[in-house]
Order: structure tokens, then C-alpha cells, then sequence
């Protein structure tokens, strides 16, 4: 499975925003890996570092917004990202705009995330 098949019948916004958080993920770390998993309905891509289970962020398009998974929650710096969920692993933010002002926080935080996950 590819990321395309993830953008596959979303709206033209929503891939834009997948794709800018695509090339933020891979950015973060020259070492970073994309995997896509995923059925019929629910798709993601899981970005991870040294092996397949030292997942960093994940990326799952929806029909009104992206759905960014951010992992090592606990210790890294969000800034002032709105964190949503009460999953054990990830927290995720809901993205249905990407303004330059959020991609440079993403980025930072991805590189927050990055560090954190070096510690454990």
C-alpha cells in the first residue's frame, strides 16, 4: 500500500495537508521510515526511526481534516499544540488547515518528538 492509495477520494485540501505533514515527517531525520497500513475504511502512514516499532508520527487523512498521531507525548515539547485523545501510545491533533505558523510548529515539534524517542 502506498501513501497514494491514503489521498485516494479525499478532498483536494485534505491531500495538501497530508502531503505537507508527509515531507515534515520525513524531513525530521534522513533515517525516518514510511510504512502504510490500513483496510477498507481507516488508512495510515506510521513514521519510525531505527526499527518499525519506534513509531515517531502518524498521518491519517479524513474527509474534513488530517489526523496527525504524535508519539512520546509525555516527554517531548508539544508547544502549544491542542492534543487531543487518551490513547496509552499517541496523542493526535486535528489538522484542517496548515498555515505557516503551524508547519514551523510542527516541524519543531516533530523534532522534539525525535529526541524524545532517542531517550528511551
Amino acid at each position: 500500500m502506498s501513501f497514494d492509495t491514503l489521498l485516494a477520494n479525499k478532498p483536494q485540501s485534505i491531500q495538501q495537508i497530508a502531503m505537507q505533514l508527509k515531507g515534515l515527517a520525513l524531513r525530521t531525520d534522513k533515517h525516518i521510515q514510511e510504512h502504510v497500513y490500513g483496510g477498507e475504511k481507516v488508512k495510515v502512514a506510521l513514521y519510525s526511526i531505527g526499527n518499525i516499532n519506534n513509531v515517531l508520527f502518524g498521518i491519517q487523512p479524513a474527509e474534513k481534516c488530517c489526523i496527525l498521531y504524535l508519539h512520546f507525548t509525555e516527554t517531548a515539547d508539544t508547544m502549544s499544540l491542542k492534543l487531543e485523545g487518551d490513547g496509552k501510545h499517541a496523542k493526535h491533533v486535528k489538522i484542517a488547515e496548515m498555515t505557516e505558523e503551524l508547519a514551523l510548529e510542527l516541524k519543531q515539534v516533530m523534532k522534539n518528538i525525535l529526541k524524545a524517542s532517542k531517550v528511551h
